[in-house]
């Protein structure tokens, strides 16, 4: 009899010991860089203010993550000797009751025709995105084709 107590005594403690390990694996909060609820967004054909440089119209995406929206804008270089430039990117965005500024500066180098990629990440996430009226591109500093790559140390 001590034996057959013992048995049952063990089969408890391990379901025990199952039960709390199953729900403990399911009550594990989510990775900090998980998607709020894969929320993406984009606009297409958003026009470009670009004095000093001929870009096409942008595709605007918006990625909302837990704590941040990473943001990217597409552009087409259309200048006949490619676009080499760093940049300062700035639009405005409305939705879902809310809008926002952002501004990116980034480093583009590219030839006629290929598109260019200007991103960053921005707080808060965005819940909602309806649209981009325009974008406004200026250019910091011309790089030329044949200068050799800065090297910076941070």
């Amino acid at each position: 009899m001590a034996d057959r107590t013992r048995w049952l005594m063990v089969a408890i403690v391990a379901a025990a010991i199952v039960a709390a390990f199953l729900t403990w694996r399911g009550c594990r909060p989510a990775p900090v860089d998980a998607p709020l609820v894969s929320q993406s967004f984009t606009i297409d054909g958003v026009p470009v203010d670009s004095p000093d440089l001929e870009v096409g119209p942008a595709e605007v995406r918006a990625t909302s993550y837990r704590g941040y929206t990473d943001w990217a804008c597409l552009l087409e270089c259309r200048e006949p000797e490619g676009c080499r430039a760093e940049v300062r990117l700035v639009f405005d965005w409305f939705g879902d009751g809310a809008d926002g500024r952002v501004v990116i500066a980034g480093t583009v180098d590219a030839a006629p025709g290929e598109m260019m990629r200007i991103g960053r990440a921005d707080r808060p996430p965005v819940v909602g995105l309806d649209r981009v009226d325009r974008l406004a591109l200026d250019v910091t500093r011309f790089n030329r084709a044949d200068a050799p790559t800065p090297f910076i140390i941070d």
